[in-house]
């Protein structure tokens, strides 16, 4: 059952992470000893044209930037997700950390928005962190987080960003 996808009522997510340590001792064991530059954190990263390296990037960046509560940002699994994934719903319950990519352009708020109706049509999760190339407006990003919440009831969290 080692790789096994345990499901549990999202009220108690701790309790479920007990009981899949207590089923798989050795994994538990082997996840404690792990060394110190291996990814222990998994960002779950959504959008149509996203790519792991990207969010990568966006860590780093703010990371450089001050923002140290991401740590080092080698220590960061991002995984692409794509609306389309069956296990999306049983993700948004067990994942804790999302993240929505937004790509530069004039057309980024527009798949943006188709991206996140996606999601809240596939019952993806209800708060994102948004990362990006460091080079979109601010205003977009800003008009982009009310128009999730306001229609979708989708929660976006932006990080300021220092700009040069």
């Amino acid at each position: 059952m080692s790789g096994a996808l345990l499901i549990v009522d999202t009220q108690d997510q701790a309790a479920g992470l007990r009981l899949w340590a207590e089923q798989n001792p050795a994994d538990h064991a082997s996840a404690k000893a792990r060394p110190a530059h291996e990814p222990d954190r998994t960002l779950m990263l959504f959008g149509s044209r996203q790519q792991p390296g990207q969010g990568h990037q966006t860590l780093a960046r703010w990371h450089q930037q001050g923002h140290r509560w991401i740590g080092d940002p080698e220590r960061w699994r991002v995984v692409a997700v794509d609306a389309s994934d069956d296990d999306l719903p049983a993700l948004a319950r067990i994942q804790p950390r999302w993240g929505l990519w937004i790509d530069d352009g004039p057309d980024a708020t527009r798949h943006a928005l188709q991206d996140l109706r996606q999601l809240h049509e596939r019952g993806g999760p209800l708060n994102l962190l948004i990362l990006h190339t460091g080079q979109c407006r601010q205003d977009h990003l800003d008009h982009l987080r009310d128009v999730a919440w306001r229609y979708l009831g989708i929660r976006l969290l932006l990080i300021d960003e220092q700009r040069p």
